[in-house]
């Protein structure tokens, strides 16, 4: 439920990306900037490109134009395949990778894809004819394929134009038509574990039994009992997210407490999730990487508990800190206050005076202008501040306060080198948070 990257890699089950809870169909997704469709593939028992996919799930190949800074700027109509389909049209397989890697290779379906916009002027044996503006008409596929387009049609560059493989025609959910107990009871591991997330998320209370059977089973795969605590947590089971909390419960693995983490991040309605991670986030003794997680799940991209972030930012690892100082939400009253305070402290001045630039904080600032030991600080965060805002919530400010406030605003709109050295990477880390989805209404 995050695309946070971690060092520390949990090696889970082949399951898809998406779940409908209602059905149970699965749907894996695969973002491109070069539209191809592609899948990992090795001998592996589970780590098949189809494991963990039923006939009728869907790949989904979605287009994407990659803009500054990494961000997607453009998305495209997304290719949807069954993986049924898909079984049917023998793939083209690329090189073995190392070990390191899965032993694992790629494999490949045929697509077309336009290279330039233009209008279809032929389909003919699975080759399409594109008319482009002010070029030579230009024929794309190959004999037998599945034309996409028809005659007439408009089409952009990276368009799928013609496939291998027969895309899906049947997307719409057919109903509740999932049964979640025959699923938590299944032998198949994925299913089992795909239904215990469900059923967490759609607070099924009559599968609260069952679920603390697969806890209370040590001969269970450590993967689905975690999981399995996480959806009893859900149910509103206090004992549960105290047992996530202790990560040394049957596991001593970094990987597995690392899951832990993520699971309580996921609890975003729980107070015990919350203390619990702030709990892990002051263990020392734990690894970077760990205390970070829980830091990152105390930010906005979670919990948003900023008091907390805010005591963690300037934390003796720099791991820790940097995931606290990018993951800082907005402030609440009580939180504005702590801030200005920190404008006193030549430590703290510096992320204060940010993040109350951020957060449009002049009222707040321009009390601090008063204070000789905050007046700094507070001049440089207005300084930060669109100047139209500042000047619509301010009346009047002495003559000096006012040139000053001139010459910040002329450097910060032409100089956008001017940040802390570490702010790139904090921007990366930013970058990396999805606010916590609302959970399914109820």
């Amino acid at each position: 439920m995050a695309n946070k990257i971690w060092a520390t890699k949990v090696k889970r089950l082949r399951m898809a990306d998406l779940l409908c809870v209602s059905c149970g169909r699965r749907f894996e997704a695969k973002a491109k900037s070069k539209l191809e469709v592609k899948l990992s593939d090795s001998k592996q028992v589970g780590r098949g490109w189809s494991d963990g996919m039923r006939p009728d799930d869907i790949f989904a190949f979605l287009p994407v134009v990659i803009g500054s800074n990494n961000v997607p700027s453009k998305t495209g109509d997304p290719l949807y395949l069954t993986t049924a389909s898909m079984s049917q049209v023998v793939p083209r397989i690329g090189q073995l990778k190392s070990a390191a890697d899965g032993s694992e290779r790629d494999v490949y379906w045929p697509i077309t894809v336009a290279k330039r916009p233009g209008i279809v002027t032929r389909v003919r044996d699975g080759k399409v004819t594109i008319q482009s503006p002010g070029a030579k008409a230009s024929t794309l596929g190959r004999v037998g394929d599945r034309p996409l387009v028809e005659i007439g049609d408009q089409v952009e560059e990276g368009m799928v134009l013609a496939s291998a493989v027969a895309p899906a025609d049947n997307l719409k959910c057919p109903g509740a038509a999932w049964n979640l107990y025959e699923a938590v009871c299944s032998n198949d591991q994925v299913e089992v574990f795909a239904a215990i997330k469900a059923a967490g998320f759609l607070r099924t209370e009559g599968l609260a039994s069952a679920i603390q059977g697969i806890v209370d089973d040590g001969e269970r795969d450590m993967r689905l009992r975690v999981e399995a605590l996480g959806a009893l947590a859900r149910l509103g089971d206090r004992r549960a997210v105290d047992q996530l909390a202790d990560l040394a419960d049957g596991s001593e693995s970094v990987e597995m407490q690392m899951e832990r983490v993520l699971l309580l991040s996921e609890l975003v309605e729980s107070k015990a999730a919350t203390e619990s991670l702030v709990w892990i986030a002051k263990e020392t003794d734990r690894s970077d990487e760990i205390r970070a997680a829980a830091v990152w799940g105390l930010g906005a991209a979670w919990h948003d508990q900023f008091s907390y972030c805010w005591s963690f930012a300037f934390d003796d690892k720099e791991k820790v800190r940097q995931h606290a100082q990018a993951s800082l939400g907005n402030p609440g009253p009580a939180d504005l206050r702590i801030l200005v305070t920190a404008l006193r402290e030549a430590d703290r001045a510096p992320l204060a005076a940010a993040v109350l630039a951020r957060s449009r904080s002049v009222g707040e600032l321009i009390l601090a202008l008063s204070d000789d030991s905050s007046r700094d600080w507070a001049l440089q965060s207005l300084g930060q501040i669109d100047p139209a805002h500042v000047k619509q919530c301010v009346d009047e400010l002495s003559v000096e306060d006012q040139r000053v406030l001139d010459a910040l605003w002329c450097r910060n709109l032409r100089d956008t080198y001017n940040e802390p050295a570490n702010l790139t990477e904090i921007r990366f880390l930013a970058g990396q948070s999805l606010r916590a989805p609302e959970l399914i209404s109820r």
